[in-house]
């Protein structure tokens, strides 16, 4: 599990990945699939 802090700053930049006018939404996709799996969470 992770702690509260991690949790924050995983939101955090959850929110601001996936709430952006940069990148397409292909990228976006592939950016949120590829933090899952680093924290072990498998989509």
């Amino acid at each position: 599990m992770l702690s509260l802090q991690q949790k924050k700053a995983y939101k955090t930049f959850y929110d601001s990945a996936h709430h952006n006018e940069v990148l397409d939404t292909k990228t976006t996709l592939m950016i949120h699939l590829a933090t899952a799996m680093s924290v072990a969470c498998y989509p």
